[in-house]
C-alpha cells in the first residue's frame, strides 16, 4: 500500500502539487488538510517538477497542463517514462474533451477540471493513492468514443495479467504468481484500462467475456 504510516498507524498519501499559480497551489493546501493527506512538494513549472522527484517520493502528483515552459502533456509523457509507478492526476481548466482522452492516453491515471467539486478532487487523489485510475462518467463515454484498437494494443505483459483478472484472480495473488510487486500490476491494470477505454475491473472483464477472452490463467 502507498504512502508513509504515521506512530498511530494512519496511512498518509503523500502528494506533490505541480501548478504556476500561488493560489491555486493555497487552496490545495487548505483542502488538503485532513491526517491522511500530505503535502510533500511544490512546484511552478514542469522542468521544476522533475527536479524534485530525482530526491524526493510521493504517491500522488497533481498536474496542471497549461504551465511556462514545457507543456503539461510533455511533462506528464517523462514522468511517466522515469516514474512509471507514480499516479499522475491531471488538474486543470480545460474541459474534458478538449484534453482528457490525450492525458490519458498518455499515461494519466485521472483527469479532473478546476471548476469541479473539491469532493471530487479529493476522491480521485484517493482513487489514485489506492492503485485505481480516475474516470467521470463524461470522461468514461469520450474513451469509449476514441478506443483505439482493443486488446491488440496491449503488450504481453498487459494481456497475462489481463487473463489472469478474467481468472478471478486478485491483485496481490496475480503479483505473486508472476513475481511483481502489487504496485506494478496495478499499473498495468490501469494501462489497460486506459487503452480499452474502460473504467473498472468489472469492465475489464466484462470486455474479455465479450471479446472471447475469457479462457484465463490456470
Amino acid at each position: 500500500m502507498p504512502g508513509t504510516t504515521t506512530g498511530r498507524g494512519d496511512v498518509v498519501t503523500r502528494v506533490m502539487i505541480v501548478d504556476d499559480h500561488p493560489l491555486v497551489r493555497v487552496g490545495m493546501r487548505q483542502l488538503m488538510t485532513g491526517p491522511d493527506l500530505e503535502i510533500v512538494a511544490e512546484a511552478a513549472s514542469g522542468n521544476e517538477a522533475l527536479r524534485l522527484l530525482e530526491g524526493l517520493t510521493c504517491d500522488v502528483l497533481i498536474l496542471d497542463i497549461s504551465m511556462p515552459g514545457r507543456h503539461g502533456i510533455e511533462v506528464l509523457r517523462r514522468i511517466i517514462a522515469d516514474h512509471p509507478d507514480l499516479p499522475v492526476l491531471i488538474y486543470t481548466r480545460f474541459p474534458e474533451d478538449q484534453y482528457a482522452v490525450r492525458a490519458l492516453r498518455a499515461g494519466a491515471s485521472g483527469y479532473v477540471m478546476k471548476g469541479a467539486d473539491p469532493a471530487d478532487l479529493l476522491h480521485a487523489i484517493q482513487c489514485l493513492a489506492r492503485g485505481e485510475q480516475y474516470v467521470s462518467a463524461s470522461v468514461a463515454r469520450l474513451l469509449e468514443q476514441h478506443q483505439p484498437g482493443g486488446h491488440t494494443d496491449l503488450s504481453a505483459r498487459e494481456y497475462e495479467i489481463l487473463r489472469f483478472i478474467v481468472a478471478g484472480r486478485t491483485v496481490t495473488a496475480i503479483a505473486t504468481e508472476l513475481s511483481l510487486s502489487v504496485k506494478t500490476v496495478s499499473t498495468h491494470r490501469m494501462r489497460m484500462l486506459r487503452k480499452l477505454g474502460l473504467g473498472s475491473t468489472a469492465d475489464l472483464i466484462h470486455y474479455a467475456i465479450e471479446h472471447g477472452l475469457e479462457d484465463g490463467a490456470s
